[in-house]
């Protein structure tokens, strides 16, 4: 047995282990719409960015509650027994023992006590407090919609890289079903004399080296298939395509206005400025922390006793009192030193990703222009190639050209197809990460 027959028996046995979901006529199309959705709803990482904001808008009530009245109430009861002492022989001078006030008696006391207090102004060091939380709340929400973008970027990569395997796929079996055509004809012109064995065993060739990228193709959709799934939190099956985006128009990027507009929306400029926001109310609050607070209180108390006599007995107070903790150790002095190197810090932080988006949008904006250009450039190489594969074919047929100059068509045209496929594909991708740039990606995505 030659060696291109050993090579075609083991493509076509590679090609019959292919799961025949690859091959399914009618197989179930998801829009990239129900990917992105399927992973914002499945994806742990945006649950748990969503708990941390939760957990932030209960420490701002926290806060909140320094500026509202505290009321506590106590109540209780205690049964007093006091039962007679024996002395013995020991006389008590002017009283016998059964005389003494207080012994043998019982009696209960109910008793209930209420105090509310209320702080009048400690010079804003609450006041401060509440804003620092609200401001780390507003952060733990951009955070949030960070995480949103990142999710949606990544489902639309991931489903861009399947349509891309999923073209590749459509031309690697458009690849086997032309050169099982070619080797057809191969084989009758030599039935008839009309070609050379040498052409024969070409086309067998073609069709073995096809088979073999055929299941190439098929294994890079499935693993495309595969990280999608495991994006959009689906542990099932890959039976299923994605929906070819063909109608697009080229996006026209101008490097001024997408940075203005990356100025305005990205939500990681955004966390920034409210952190540090934070940052600077803390730093307020903690100036104040040796300065003194007001506050008004008052105090209700009631005891019923059973005793005769003696009933219940009311009493209350109310005052303002004021609390000056003027000096802490130096504790207040390092709060403030510490909350100004966090400031600091926060600022610094601002100016670093300012320039981290800047360079991000020019990124985007020149591979944005590159795939446009590669788009428009495989467009023409594809029609091109179809062109010149069908000028060889018909004077293939009339004897005037080789089964080489043939081959090298069907390679070219092939070729031409997979690059075109991959632009259009990298060209999605790209507006995904100059839409992600200009903090736009979420828009229509997200209600």
């Amino acid at each position: 047995m030659s060696y291109v027959r050993k090579v075609i028996i083991l493509s076509f046995v590679l090609a019959a282990l292919v799961p025949a979901a690859s091959y399914a006529e009618e197989a179930r199309t998801l829009l990239l719409d129900d990917c992105v959705k399927a992973a914002l709803a499945n994806n742990p990482k945006l649950q748990q960015m969503a708990s941390k904001v939760e957990l932030n808008r209960a420490k701002a009530g926290i806060s909140k509650s320094g500026y509202l009245p505290r009321v506590s109430t106590t109540g209780g009861y205690t049964h007093y027994d006091t039962s007679k002492v024996t002395f013995g022989s020991f006389a008590v001078s002017g009283a016998t023992a059964s005389s003494l006030p207080g012994f043998d008696k019982r009696y209960n006391v109910i008793s209930e006590n209420t105090g509310i207090s209320q702080l009048i102004w400690d010079f804003g060091k609450t006041l401060n407090q509440i804003r620092a939380a609200n401001e780390t709340l507003s952060a733990a929400q951009y955070e949030f919609l960070e995480t949103q973008e990142n999710t949606i970027l990544n489902a639309e990569k991931a489903y861009f890289s399947v349509m891309r395997a999923q073209l590749l796929l459509e031309t690697a079996k458009d690849k086997l079903d032309m050169t099982k055509v070619h080797l057809e004809r191969a084989e009758g012109f030599y039935e008839v004399g009309f070609q050379q064995p040498y052409d024969v065993t070409k086309a067998e060739l073609s069709v073995a080296n096809a088979n073999l990228d055929l299941v190439t193709a098929n294994k890079d959709f499935e693993l495309a298939k595969a990280s999608l799934n495991s994006i959009m939190g689906n542990s099932g099956g890959t039976d299923y395509e994605v929906a070819e985006i063909k109608d697009f128009k080229p996006a026209e990027a101008n490097l001024e206005e997408a940075l203005k507009q990356a100025a305005a929306n990205r939500v990681e400029l955004q966390k920034m400025q409210a952190q540090a926001r934070a940052a600077q109310a803390d730093l307020e609050a903690k100036k104040k922390g040796n300065w003194p607070a007001v506050s008004l209180g008052g105090n209700h108390q009631v005891s019923d006793t059973d005793t005769p006599g003696v009933g219940n007995v009311r009493n209350w107070n109310a005052g303002a009192q004021v609390s000056w903790p003027w000096f802490d150790g130096f504790r207040t002095k390092s709060e403030i030193e510490a909350a100004q190197a966090s400031l600091k810090m926060a600022q610094l932080g601002i100016q670093d990703e300012t320039l981290s988006v800047g360079l991000e949008v020019q990124k985007a904006i020149l591979s944005l222009d590159e795939a446009k250009e590669r788009v428009a450039a495989t467009q023409k190489l594809l029609q091109q190639a179809t062109e010149n594969l069908e000028i060889l074919q018909a004077r293939y047929e009339e004897g005037l050209s080789s089964i080489i100059e043939v081959t090298d068509a069907e390679t070219s045209l092939v070729s031409a197809k997979q690059s075109h496929a991959s632009s259009i594909a990298d060209y999605l991708s790209s507006l995904a990460d100059y839409q992600k740039s200009i903090g736009v990606i979420s828009q229509g995505m997200v209600k």
